[in-house]
């Protein structure tokens, strides 16, 4: 029979290995940097639209999810976002790449999506999401 005392060590024991294995986990995560490095194998579309209006309009998309902005840059082009460690997921980073073509006519907007961890089963589609939820407020 387990004395409280034990109870205390097993489950202070077993809450430190947790912790370790979360921040093992986590170190050998991809980064958002990762998913930069990744331009141009992302799913691309192009809208007969100036290159601020969907910019504003993918800042206003991006808010309306649960992936969190790292870092932006209008005159760049260049939106880097991530979704953190969920019950189910272990996260996404995404790299969103705005800019103008035919002269600014139009523009061109690619999402690269990558798992944090390689081996997620659990990873949610941003690029078919973000590009469904823009498509609907750019309508």
């Amino acid at each position: 029979m387990i004395q409280i005392g034990e109870s205390r060590v097993i489950t202070r024991s077993l809450s430190a290995l947790f912790i370790v294995f979360a921040i093992l986990l986590q170190s050998g995560c991809a980064t958002v940097k990762d998913a930069e490095a990744k331009r141009g194998s992302g799913r691309v579309e192009v809208y007969e639209l100036p290159k601020a209006t969907v910019w504003k309009s993918m800042l206003e998309v991006l808010g309306t999810t649960s992936l969190s902005i790292v870092s932006k840059d209008e005159s760049e082009g260049v939106i880097l976002a991530r979704r953190k460690l969920t019950w189910f997921s272990f996260g996404e980073n995404v790299a969103i790449y705005i800019e103008p073509v035919k002269d600014g006519a139009s523009t061109q907007v690619e999402v690269v999506n990558v798992k944090r961890v390689e081996s997620n089963k659990n990873t949610l589609d941003w690029e078919t999401r973000l590009f469904t939820k823009l498509n609907r407020a750019l309508k």
